[in-house]
């Protein structure tokens, strides 16, 4: 965790960017219990929904990003996560690359994701945001003999700063597994993950450890909405 804290600090850039949102405005409501909100999304070309899930946590941005960068436990609340590994670091290109190992149904095959992931804050409004999506260099890592490899991992999780101390937290994703998997299935796993990986979050985010995490590059958000 020590290690990864010092890849993390080394890795983030403070920017100024004018984030657009990708997500369409065409969204279909699947889910609103429990303070989690899940809509569903046609992606152009794929017969399998995008989501978009959000809720509501009393945090740091600090702990919000210590928990999602909090590789060794990610299993504890990440929905069917069963390992995720930093497989490579750059530097110069502010990014890292990661290899995410999902539990998948019986009698389905497990299956990997390798992915490159960028941090980043917006200046001005404090919204911090993580990037993941299907890494480019995927080939120069041998699959797993227990997986299958993702094609498509497209996604971000985005914490956007409220009064009182509370983050709204979105979660986004569309991805494809790969191999013959009934689309039905996977439209169902795409309503199952979000929601339980946002509870599972909400149930660990006041955890200590995480709110005590401070990183220099992120900029907390004051009372009075200011950096």
């Amino acid at each position: 965790m020590r290690w990864f804290a010092q890849l993390f600090c080394s890795l983030f850039c403070l920017v100024n960017l004018a984030w657009a949102d990708e997500i369409p405005t065409d969204l279909n409501l699947v889910t609103d219990k429990q303070g989690i909100k899940i809509w569903t999304y046609e992606v152009p070309k794929s017969s399998l929904y995008g989501f978009k899930a959000v809720t509501t946590v009393k945090s740091s941005l600090s702990g919000l990003v210590g928990l999602i960068t909090d590789t060794e436990n990610a299993s504890r609340w990440l929905y069917r996560t069963d390992s995720i590994d930093v497989l490579a670091r750059n530097d110069n290109e502010q990014n890292f690359t990661i290899r995410v190992v999902t539990d998948f149904p019986w009698p389905f095959k497990d299956r990997e994701a390798l992915v490159d992931v960028r941090i980043s804050q917006d200046a001005k409004t404090g919204r911090v945001r993580i990037d993941s999506n299907e890494s480019p260099n995927a080939a120069n890592y041998p699959v797993k003999s227990c997986c299958l490899r993702m094609p498509v991992v497209q996604g971000y999780w985005l914490f956007k700063p409220l009064a009182n101390g509370m983050v709204e937290v979105t979660m986004t994703g569309h991805a494809h597994p790969g191999g013959r998997i009934p689309t039905s299935i996977v439209n169902l796993l795409i309503q199952e993950h979000p929601y339980n990986s946002l509870r599972g979050l909400r149930k660990v985010i006041s955890d200590a450890k995480y709110q005590k995490m401070q990183y220099p590059n992120i900029k907390e958000v004051n009372q009075n909405g200011h950096l």
